[in-house]
């Protein structure tokens, strides 16, 4: 088939949205949405996806301004009783809906690294509500500096750095550690799939389960992993392969391998800038395909993780919650983890023309992410809801994509200071209280 463009997955997500299966499957009474109300099913779910931000009512009458139903008025408290009969999968399910269809027969617009996706996992934290359910499901922390309790969640992802993708999202309490949380994504996982994460990451269970899946990885490691990764440090050499085993202290409960188990690694020697060295480990031991010159640069390639992150929190701005209970907390993390990967998915058209239409220029560009999610945001109830005008929509939304770019401007090397907001507090997020705009 030919290339899946915008005006594919917003007709694949629309089909998806109206279908009556869709309905039955993800309200959490069967009784619900039946009858004709202000809000139906698919009402909902549009005015979920335009990421509730600012005051909750001028956010409804915005929507319904733009949906054009006939309902001149909508109050905030009648929006929570509905969104209570909407089940957090949906949104969930929506990500994997488009995710899936993105790697099916579209070969060539997938971007790969010698034949492998380039996926990476890496974690972080978020702000929640202060409420005592929230409380008793996430527990409350406080730092050195803090007098208030703060209710914490850890996010997990699993991400595609070159396509841009989320894989897989989730929110768990923190208690639930990363390396844990971590194998949770490993069954969105393919074979040929490479895996890349941080030191955080490696564990002998963790590099077993994916060679038993086909997928090979690329961890940064601390020199004292384990006394093998130590004797290379020492000694000085560029890479060596070697043979690494569980650590016999470890319970074997519950899993598949045994204190005999072994798993053939490479180990690499990357030396920075900074005079400082890193230590890799990986599983493509072919020297001849996998040159030691190219590793330094093939673990910066997850380097889309991290900036992921930034757009997750300060541009779609997911710590900034319109409900405060799980089941609400949950619908919107997932809504907006979909719509991360939406806009990606809106923006790779104008992606691949800035570079052509901005030659010109000193620097590289890039499509602004800040702008271009307002723009899918004031335009994403026409998207939804039209058949006509999608493709004239789709078409001034990229002319805007190309109009507001920034520069890419490499080599730029801030330091980074690790304690720039421990000191700071979170603000107080009031039930009452949101930001106007």
């Amino acid at each position: 088939m030919g290339k899946k463009n915008s005006a594919y997955y917003i007709k694949l997500c629309k089909d998806f949205i109206y279908s009556e299966t869709t309905k039955a499957a993800y309200r959490t009474n069967s009784k619900y949405f039946i009858r004709n109300r202000k809000l139906p099913f698919e009402g909902l779910v549009l005015c979920m996806l335009k990421l509730l931000r600012s005051s909750l009512q001028l956010e409804l009458n915005r929507f319904f301004n733009s949906f054009k139903n006939g309902v001149n008025s909508f109050s905030s408290s009648a929006f929570v009783q509905s969104r209570k009969k909407l089940k957090p999968d949906l949104f969930f399910d929506l990500n994997q809906l488009i995710v899936k269809e993105y790697y099916e027969n579209n070969k060539d617009e997938i971007k790969l690294y010698k034949g492998h996706r380039l996926l990476s996992i890496d974690g972080s934290t978020v702000h929640l509500p202060v409420t005592d359910e929230l409380k008793e499901i996430y527990k409350t922390y406080r730092n050195q500096h803090t007098v208030d309790d703060l209710v914490i969640g850890r996010v997990s992802v699993l991400y595609d750095v070159l396509n841009e993708l989320v894989l897989d999202g989730k929110l768990r309490p923190c208690e639930q550690g990363e390396i844990t949380l971590s194998r949770t994504h490993f069954q969105y996982l393919t074979k040929g799939d490479l895996l890349i994460a941080d030191r955080a990451y490696p564990s002998f269970e963790s590099a077993w389960l994916l060679d038993q899946q086909g997928v090979q990885f690329l961890f940064r490691c601390k020199t004292s992993f384990s006394h093998i990764t130590q004797a290379f440090f020492d000694s000085g050499e560029e890479q060596q392969e070697v043979v690494i085993r569980p650590k016999s202290k470890r319970s074997f409960k519950g899993v598949k391998f045994s204190a005999n188990s072994t798993l053939t690694v490479r180990l690499i020697r990357v030396e920075l800038s900074s005079t400082e060295v890193e230590i890799l480990m990986t599983s493509l031991t072919d020297t001849q395909k996998y040159p030691h010159e190219d590793f330094k640069e093939l673990y910066f390639k997850r380097w889309p993780i991290e900036t992921f992150y930034n757009r997750f929190k300060n541009i779609i701005g997911v710590e900034c919650f319109s409900g405060t209970s799980e089941q609400f907390i949950q619908q919107e993390f997932n809504c907006a983890l979909y719509m991360a990967s939406m806009q990606t998915i809106l923006t790779e058209d104008a992606e691949n023309l800035v570079d052509q239409k901005y030659k010109h220029r000193k620097y590289q560009y890039k499509v602004n992410r800040s702008l271009s999610l307002g723009f899918i945001r004031d335009r994403l109830i026409d998207l939804y809801t039209t058949d006509k005008k999608t493709e004239v929509i789709l078409k001034e939304l990229q002319e805007l994509f190309l109009l507001n770019v920034i520069p890419v401007r490499p080599g730029r090397n801030n330091k980074r200071n690790v304690d720039k907001y421990r000191r700071r507090p979170k603000p107080k997020q009031f039930q009452n209280r949101r930001n106007l705009g």
